[in-house]
């Protein structure tokens, strides 16, 4: 199989079976960065997993309000923070261990062929949850309704885990640009937006200051795996 169609698979096996290895091995935390504190749940890092309940939640700040715009959440101090609006407070590897650890699986996804591929991306579905806090009041929403495409809402609430790349020889792909959540299909991502966001032209997608919180506020981002369990 050519590297190319690797890509459009979304295949990361090497980085899958050392994460789902050491995890099913019981590796302390010195190895993996991974604690257990009881009834299925687990920290890496300043993620906090809910194993039993699929679902995993870390912190953030808001850290941009202008275009333009091409993804939801960077890592720390991520490269690309200059086009997100959320820094959150891990890295694109404990991020990815930590979907990896609710049970998504990088063998289902199809990824974009390109940057602003308008083509659907395909990989296990994600519902994902923003929270903060206003005037004492804890206030939460999905994440597309943070932004305008064109000045208007987006409608559509598809999220889907990719789980970025390996390719043969190179490091991480999202822990190099830093890219965790997008949504203008950058195969570099560990999740994206199904349909895409602002695909059509650069620059086209804006903050909604009615709904989003103002730069410097922290956040609090959840993601779930939503993909039906199957039968006994």
């Amino acid at each position: 199989m050519s590297y190319s169609d690797e890509t459009k698979r979304g295949r990361m096996t090497p980085f899958w079976l050392a994460g789902t290895l050491l995890f099913a091995a019981g590796a302390q935390a010195a190895d993996t960065g991974i604690t257990d504190l009881g009834n299925g749940q687990y920290r890496i890092g300043e993620i906090l997993i809910d194993k039993p309940a699929r679902r995993f939640s870390v912190t953030g700040v808001v850290i941009r309000d202008e275009q333009p715009l091409e993804y939801l959440a960077v890592k720390k101090d991520g490269y690309k923070a200059y086009e997100s609006l959320f820094e959150l407070k891990t890295s694109a590897t404990e991020f990815n261990l930590a979907c990896i650890l609710i049970g998504l699986n990088a063998e289902h996804a199809v990824l974009p062929e390109y940057h602003f591929d308008p083509t659907p991306v395909v990989g296990d579905p994600v519902a994902i949850r923003i929270d903060w806090e206003k005037d004492g009041e804890t206030i939460s929403t999905s994440p597309e309704q943070l932004f305008l495409e064109g000045g208007k809402k987006v409608v559509s609430n598809q999220w889907v885990y990719t789980g970025s790349l390996i390719p043969p020889g190179q490091p991480y792909m999202a822990e190099e640009s830093g890219t965790l959540i997008g949504f203008v299909h950058d195969k570099d991502s560990i999740i994206e937006h199904r349909e895409g966001i602002g695909l059509g032209q650069f620059g086209m997608v804006s903050v909604d200051k009615s709904m989003a919180p103002p730069r410097g506020t922290a956040v609090r981002v959840t993601v779930s795996n939503i993909t039906p369990v199957a039968g006994p």
